[in-house]
């Protein structure tokens, strides 16, 4: 059901228009946006099945959570990629990089959510494919948005290195700073 990677012309070393990005854009929040409906659509089975579940409400907070997450990034990946269309500017790199470092940061949150609910037996093993899509739609949706990262940055090619540090992102010393800045 999940697609793959959704950033295939994003990798290796060959340049990528902003075009290209604002694409990728558009398939993340797409993806992002089935991810969000399929978690409202567990969210309702969850309340429709709550008596046979150990625990609906660690259930219902997880999908909760995950769906105000995603609900905020497709939001954002719609701002980007609208904004990129006039131009890529630093803000843009950071918030890319913002939702790949909060997407990694959530892992762990699905990481025990399976640990706690799902790695045992179950009262009701018929729920088990449930808790599965639940786990796993967040879990691949977070991975999907490490590749945001990359594409940040692909645009910093594009924007050019952050004034103060040299193209490869280290920080200028200081014999290079005022030789930039007054010359030799």
């Amino acid at each position: 059901m999940r697609r793959p990677t959704l950033a295939p012309g994003l990798g290796g070393g060959a340049p990528v228009s902003v075009d290209v990005i604002r694409e990728h854009l558009g398939l993340w929040k797409s993806d992002t946006l089935d991810t969000l409906a399929s978690l409202r659509e567990c969210r309702q089975r969850v309340e429709e099945q709550a008596k046979q579940l150990e625990n609906p409400k660690a259930a219902l907070e997880f999908i909760d959570f995950f769906a105000d997450l995603f609900a905020r990034a497709a939001t954002e990946l719609d701002r980007l990629a609208s904004e990129l269309a006039g131009g890529p500017g630093r803000a843009h790199l950071d918030a890319l990089r913002q939702l790949a470092s909060n997407a990694a940061a959530e892992q762990r949150r699905c990481l025990i959510f399976t640990d706690k609910w799902l790695n045992k037996p179950l009262p009701y093993e018929q729920l088990r494919p449930l808790l599965t899509r639940i786990s796993t739609g967040a879990r691949e949706q977070l991975a999907d948005y490490r590749e945001l990262g990359t594409a940040a940055t692909r645009l910093e090619a594009i924007v050019g290195p952050e004034p103060g540090r040299e193209a490869d992102g280290r920080p200028l010393d200081r014999r290079a700073l005022f030789t930039r800045w007054f010359g030799r």
